[in-house]
């Protein structure tokens, strides 16, 4: 099953089941707020496949885009496994998320 990231209304990055998850699990141990954290879990766990960055509150959102921006790219070139089966595509697909993150004014 894919899963969808809503960055904003009209700005929106799927993918495969296993990244969506891992990418949430990303902002959810970066974004300092337990209570987003909590609910970016409950996605994974409930395999719910959606996430709205718009709904979350506005300084954990800020965090979030922050580090979409700046660490996820490094964070999976660190973490994901060096044998992973077209490990070059997955990350370029990450490195999409994060130029869509830098699209964004407001966050």
């Amino acid at each position: 099953m894919a899963g969808t990231i809503a960055l904003s209304p009209d700005i929106r990055w799927s993918a495969a089941g296993w990244l969506f998850d891992w990418t949430l699990r990303f902002i959810a141990q970066q974004v300092g707020d337990p209570g987003v954290s909590a609910n970016l879990q409950e996605v994974i766990d409930e395999n719910l496949g959606w996430v709205d960055m718009t709904a979350l509150p506005p300084e954990a959102r800020r965090t979030a885009v922050r580090k979409l921006k700046d660490e996820l790219v490094s964070a999976a070139e660190g973490q994901l496994p060096a044998t992973l089966p077209e490990r070059q595509q997955v990350l370029d697909h990450v490195r999409e998320l994060s130029r869509l993150a830098r699209q964004l004014r407001d966050a």
